[in-house]
């Protein structure tokens, strides 16, 4: 091809890559509003937030905050409140989409929809079920454990500081392992039936199959799941504030419930600050998910 030739055909595009040029500039003419009011809502207020935190007040605040004796108590909470919730959800969540896959289950539809209950209501309506649920005087809870004998007397699950943050941990794990279940059910049945019957005529029992097929197989989804739920476990607010409000004597206080309490006092310099710890340790996991579903789709594409 000539020079001329190849200045005519980069002046004059084909049609083909005309259309192409005109859907990109339509697709971003119609994602473009939405996308800068999502901007305006994110970027604005952690703005506002990071401004206030580091001005004189908020590094005031700051000290304040690290000088507190319950600071450090805000911080395990948090912690413990975490890992629990996330690695029950992660345990229910897969052990219940491996029973939905099961062979030997029937009315898996039925089962599977009863399962979707907890992920369905509002939270403000299953915290306040799970209240009355908790109640050492005519709680479920209690009175379930007492009729099989496995305690002598009713526990005080919301009044008690040493068991509260693990109640609340199991009615979090209620919550979220539907979701689980949900994203390890679509990865399940991506996994060709073909494997797993060769896997079984080789004489591979069930623990074989999961170790070494089905494990391996959802590993992706399970890492994602793994830290969407850690997002989902820092930045949770309603289960606890409904059934304990932090309480009692702040053994259920985590850093959401922490923030509210100082917008409830006024203290507008330590919400910043506890704020912008929360949004850096939430952001920390907020990466690691963006990269693993980038991975995931570069992975998926090739």
């Amino acid at each position: 091809m000539t020079a001329a030739g190849a200045t005519a055909t980069i002046a004059h595009p084909t049609p083909a890559a005309r259309a192409a040029r005109n859907r990109r500039r339509t697709g971003l003419a119609l994602t473009l509003p939405a996308v800068l009011v999502m901007a305006g809502l994110t970027v604005v207020p952690v703005v506002s937030v990071i401004q206030r935190a580091i001005s004189g007040e908020g590094r005031a605040a700051f000290g304040r905050l690290v000088g507190s004796p319950d600071f450090g108590r805000v911080l395990l909470n948090t912690a413990v409140w975490t890992v629990v919730a996330v690695v029950g959800a992660l345990l229910v969540g897969h052990a219940a989409a491996l029973l939905m896959h099961s062979r030997y289950l029937r009315l898996a539809g039925f089962w599977r929809g009863l399962f979707m209950i907890p992920w369905i209501i509002p939270n403000v309506v299953g915290a306040t079920v799970w209240k009355w649920n908790f109640s050492v005087d005519y709680g479920l809870v209690n009175h379930w454990l007492l009729q099989a004998g496995l305690i002598a007397q009713p526990i005080g699950w919301l009044s008690d500081p040493s068991v509260v943050l693990i109640a609340l941990a199991v009615v979090q794990v209620w919550f979220t392992a539907p979701f689980i279940m949900l994203m390890v059910s679509a990865a399940l049945t991506a996994i060709p039936e073909e494997r797993i019957e060769a896997a079984r005529i080789d004489g591979a029992g069930g623990p074989a199959v999961l170790r070494h097929i089905i494990l391996p197989a959802i590993r992706t989804t399970s890492g994602l799941a793994a830290l969407l739920m850690v997002v989902w476990a820092l930045n949770s607010f309603t289960i606890i504030w409904v059934a304990t409000g932090g309480g009692p004597a702040g053994a259920s206080t985590i850093l959401p419930i922490l923030i509210y309490q100082a917008f409830q006092t006024g203290d507008a310099a330590m919400v910043s600050a506890v704020a912008l710890i929360q949004l850096v340790v939430s952001m920390v996991f907020a990466v690691i998910y963006i990269r693993a579903i980038r991975d995931d789709m570069e992975e998926a594409a090739s």
